[in-house]
């Protein structure tokens, strides 16, 4: 769970000469969730060195920290404007962009990894002329600079989410070593819901360290923010250093560093406050005894208000196959214990289930899914999905399940509460293995503010060619519980990008 202390940034720049605060067993890494400055009386030049700018107060208290790498997110310099693209050096010659070659935010940002001694991964708009056809591509690009300012890698977003983009015609590879020998991967955004290139940068390249910046539209109850990005660490065993856009009145933010399955606790932000966050923590390194810093996890919030923070509805819910989970009459507790099938895949639902000021509406189904879905930015293209899990809902219908249940906004610690709590939740399914990715997926109800993630040692997730499992304790009430898989093998082919009129990130 992320500490929060809230206080304003106001900081000058300084030169840094400490090289590496990394220890025997861990990193310091540190993510921003920002909320764009825009002003409609500026020119986009004038908006984007104004964030540029403002980028600095949260590196000099991430340098502070000890920090040795610091992510910001997608759209972060200009949100949805896409008027200003950047020419991008390229990172296998290391160049350190200080000339009046480079565009000025790009010099500048080379200079605030310098000047604090840190890995700088920042997204921007890019515009790449191919030398052997003049023709010219606009890119989503995520670029790092390492700490003497040159720019060491670059990544192209492969899955794009409606931007008016370019797809480049394959995945790119984007991987780096850091002086303190972690090697970290880049992706984007909605490519955390796909193969490439992020699995295979585990399964092939062997990276389990991952910078993820993101503009995320929070879906219920399967695809909030922070939701899908812990589960994606831990159901992968990696860690994730995620930055999120913070655009709540569109179901924008979520960020944190998620630490694999093993994790102590939860380090992130998950509210409607408005305003901007740095999150800084340690990090453990693979296969090294662990260790810390003794600085401990910091969180500084620059707060400008609040907003409803809006959650999407799963488009093809209603497809789902579905059980009530209900009480008995007179009975204050119950086991459900069903074996629920959709298509192919059977669920088995084991479940401890006891109720709090009894009531007699429903309030949670079992539901079970296999098949394909749409997103918010397809038309027709659809994408393989596997699901068993437990979802709250208003009533009995199933289309008052995920964000009709909490009325289309992330609910508050002192909202009114379900009155259901699962003291044992056991699912498994015969899931699809091969070119498939099943995960845990749990969402917990707020009790206490910014509490929606369940500890990692609450929760046993298996899955191999015959079953997937997971067994989750916890005296919380949740929102979902759920093995939820993309299946690839279901994919539309990648031969072009996904155009929408979504004019957004993801």
């Amino acid at each position: 769970m992320s500490l929060r202390s809230s206080l304003l940034l106001l900081l000058a720049a300084t030169s840094i000469t400490t090289i590496s605060a990394a220890g025997d067993g861990y990193y310091r890494a540190s993510v921003v969730e920002y909320e764009v400055l825009r002003n409609s009386s500026l020119t986009p030049r004038e908006n984007l060195m104004n964030n540029v700018r403002n980028y600095e107060q949260f590196l000099k208290v991430a340098r502070q920290q000890e920090a040795d790498i610091i992510v910001f997110p997608e759209a972060g310099l200009l949100g949805s404007d896409y008027s200003i693209l950047l020419t991008i050096p390229d990172p296998a010659l290391q160049i350190v962009p200080n000339n009046a070659s480079y565009d000025e935010s790009i010099r500048m940002l080379s200079s605030y990894a310098k000047n604090y001694s840190i890995y700088l991964a920042v997204n921007v708009l890019e515009n790449y002329t191919d030398p052997s056809s003049g023709k010219s591509y606009k890119y989503n690009t995520n670029i790092v600079f390492g700490r003497n300012g040159s720019l060491i890698a670059r990544y192209r977003k492969f899955n794009l989410f409606g931007e008016p983009l370019d797809r480049p015609d394959k995945p790119e590879y984007s991987v780096f070593t850091s002086d303190f020998n972690v090697k970290f991967g880049q992706f984007i955004c909605f490519d955390i819901l796909f193969k490439e290139p992020a699995l295979t940068l585990i399964s092939q390249h062997e990276v389990y360290d991952f910078i993820y910046p993101s503009e995320w539209f929070s879906e219920l109850p399967f695809l909030t923010s922070v939701q899908s990005q812990w589960s994606w660490s831990v159901g992968n065993n990696v860690n994730l250093l995620s930055a999120g856009l913070s655009r709540k009145v569109r179901g924008s933010g979520g960020s944190g560093i998620f630490r694999g399955k093993n994790a102590l606790n939860n380090l992130f932000t998950f509210t409607d406050n408005l305003g901007s966050t740095l999150i800084v923590g340690d990090v453990p390194i693979r296969n090294m005894k662990s260790g810390e810093s003794g600085k401990g996890d910091f969180t500084s919030t620059v707060l400008i208000g609040e907003s409803s923070f809006r959650l999407s509805e799963q488009p093809n819910i209603d497809q789902f196959n579905h059980e009530n989970i209900t009480l008995p009459n007179n009975q204050t507790s119950v086991t459900f214990n069903r074996n629920i099938c959709h298509e192919k895949l059977c669920c088995n639902f084991d479940l401890n289930v006891q109720y709090v000021n009894p009531t007699s509406s429903v309030q949670y189904k079992a539901v079970v899914f296999d098949g394909k879905r749409k997103t918010r930015a397809t038309k027709d293209a659809e994408y393989g999905l596997q699901v068993c899990g437990v979802v709250l809902c208003s009533n009995g219908s199933i289309s008052s399940c995920g964000s009709p249940a909490v009325n289309g906004v992330l609910p508050h610690f002192n909202d009114s509460k379900p009155n259901v709590i699962f003291r044992a939740i056991n699912i498994s399914g015969n899931f699809i293995f091969d070119n498939a990715n099943p995960l845990p997926n749990v969402l917990l109800w707020p009790n206490t503010p910014d509490s929606f993630l369940i500890n990692t040692k609450d929760v046993q997730f298996s899955s191999d060619n015959t079953k997937s499992s997971l067994i989750v304790n916890t005296q919380n009430q949740i929102m979902t519980v759920a093995i939820h898989s993309r299946v690839f093998s279901r994919d539309p082919g990648n031969s072009a990008p996904i155009r929408t009129c979504l004019c957004s990130s993801c």
